[in-house]
This record gives C-alpha cells, sequence and structure tokens, in this order.
C-alpha cells in the first residue's frame, strides 16, 4: 500500500489553482482586477508550496525560490537600467525554472514510481523549460545589443509559444500529482 501525502497533495491543489489565475490575470492586466487577480496567484502559489512543505522538505528550497522571485520581481519594476533589469530578468527565469524542477522531482518522490504518465509528464515539463529558459536567457542577452534585438525577439516569440506547451503539461502534471498523493 502507497503512502498518502495530503498536506503535498493540498499544497500542488493551491499551485494549480494559482497558476489558473495567473492565465486568468493575464488578459485582465489592463483593469485593475488583473493585478488583484496575479496578486492573489502570488499568495496561492506560496501557499501551496508552504502547504507541501508538511509533508516533504524538498518543496522548502522552491518556496524560497518563489520568495526570491518575487523580491527579484520587485526590484527589476523598480530600476529603469536596462542591462540591471536585464540581470534581474535572468534571474528571474532561472528561479522559476528551478522553482518548477524541485515542485516536480520533489512530487515524483513522494510518488515513489505509482504513476507512470506523470512520470513522463513531469519529464516532459523539465526538458521544455529548460530548453525555453536557456533560449530565453540568451535571447534577454541579446536584446541588450542594438539591431540583434530584433532577431531575439523574434526567437523569443517562438519560445514562448514553446513554453505554453510546457506550461499546459505542468498544469496537468500539477493536477494529476495533487490527485495521485491523497
Amino acid at each position: 500500500m502507497y503512502q498518502s501525502y495530503p498536506n503535498a497533495a493540498r499544497g500542488l491543489k493551491w499551485m494549480f489553482i494559482a497558476e489558473i489565475l495567473t492565465l486568468v490575470s493575464v488578459p485582465l492586466m489592463a483593469i485593475f482586477i488583473g493585478s488583484l487577480t496575479a496578486l492573489a496567484a502570488t499568495v496561492l502559489n506560496l501557499v501551496g508550496l508552504y502547504t507541501a512543505t508538511h509533508d516533504d522538505a524538498g518543496y522548502f528550497p522552491a518556496l524560497y525560490a518563489a520568495i526570491a522571485s518575487l523580491v527579484v520581481s520587485v526590484l527589476s519594476n523598480a530600476f529603469r537600467n536596462r542591462i540591471l533589469t536585464t540581470v534581474l530578468s535572468v534571474i528571474s527565469v532561472v528561479l522559476g525554472l528551478f522553482i518548477v524542477y524541485q515542485v516536480i522531482t520533489t512530487s515524483l518522490n513522494l510518488l515513489d514510481g505509482r504513476n507512470g504518465t506523470l512520470a513522463l509528464r513531469g519529464g516532459y515539463v523539465i526538458k521544455i523549460y529548460v530548453v525555453c529558459t536557456l533560449v530565453v536567457i540568451v535571447c534577454m542577452v541579446l536584446s541588450v545589443i542594438p539591431i540583434v534585438d530584433i532577431l531575439a525577439a523574434v526567437v523569443s516569440i517562438v519560445a514562448a509559444i514553446a513554453m505554453v506547451v510546457g506550461y499546459v503539461f505542468y498544469l496537468m502534471f500539477l493536477y494529476g500529482a495533487s490527485k495521485a498523493l491523497v
């Protein structure tokens, strides 16, 4: 009989809801409710990670990275220096990759081979996120260089489309893992 991890399951469920709220907030950013929705998503994500830590300490690094990412995001918006903003954006993207990686690997460790489909999905998410993150980082660095920034913008759009696929897989992973860990 497999062990259940109700706190991790509940935490992943909160993270799933937070990701859905993030999706909803994007088109609403033009109005005030979008900012509130994004704030709610951020809080739910942190609550979800904190809740999951009660079942496995492997979620703590993701929680710390999420807090650091929030601080970096605030700092990034505070500066107008293009190079400093780019560096902070790169840090934020790397932290995002780390969070996804840590959540997936910790969840898969808890599942202990129970669900091959989730393991495959988690592997796809990590691979897509790693490749897209590397492409985005290169594009961010190249965007500082005049003229090359146009090519970097085009490549970033392609990477963003690929990242949407990874994001959908990540949502499916969070939902499936939250159900499997109960």
